[in-house]
């Protein structure tokens, strides 16, 4: 049996067969989304020092921020685990191996950018740094428009129809 023929890992056939990931086929992704929302909390540690802008005290917040964080680490621990099921690294400045569908995937084309939004947000409400909110806007547009847009236009030209058609059925955030 040839190598074309193993059926062995699962991979989605990109738009363009002749076309191998390289080491510059990639979404051209440099700054590591989970340090787009490391900035935006430190902003707001800093701003809060700066300038307080502080949430009510409320069990109900805490209880709820807590909450949104153990969603957030779920919905990565699942992401994680298809990355991995599906032979595909994490960092978007690599190619991918094949177009990921199940998992969390089913539910949000970016789950582990959601994720990320989730514990930003859950942070902000269980310390009460209403400032950690704030900076939650500004994280989100810095991610769909820098990370996300990049990803989307590189997947496009990796699988073709495939993604168009995955992006027809699938939220991008939720």
């Amino acid at each position: 049996m040839t190598a074309s023929h193993c059926h062995c890992l699962h991979r989605e056939t990109p738009s363009h067969p002749e076309e191998n990931p390289t080491d510059t086929d990639h979404a051209n992704v440099r700054f590591p989304p989970p340090l787009i929302h490391l900035i935006a909390v430190l902003v707001a540690v800093g701003l809060q020092r700066l300038t307080p802008l502080n949430l009510p005290v409320s069990w109900l917040l805490t209880g709820f921020g807590a909450g949104v964080m153990l969603l957030s680490l779920l919905l990565a621990g699942s992401a994680f685990s298809q990355f991995a099921r599906s032979n595909n690294p994490v960092p978007p400045n690599q190619p991918v191996n094949g177009l990921m569908t199940q998992g969390p995937f089913r539910f949000t084309r970016n789950p582990l950018y959601l994720a990320l939004a989730l514990l930003q947000l859950g942070m902000g409400l269980m310390t009460g740094n209403g400032w950690i909110l704030a900076t939650l806007p500004p994280a989100l547009l810095t991610v769909r428009y820098y990370v996300i847009r990049r990803e989307e236009a590189y997947l496009t030209r990796r699988f073709g129809l495939a993604y168009q058609d995955y992006q027809s059925r699938v939220r991008r955030w939720f």
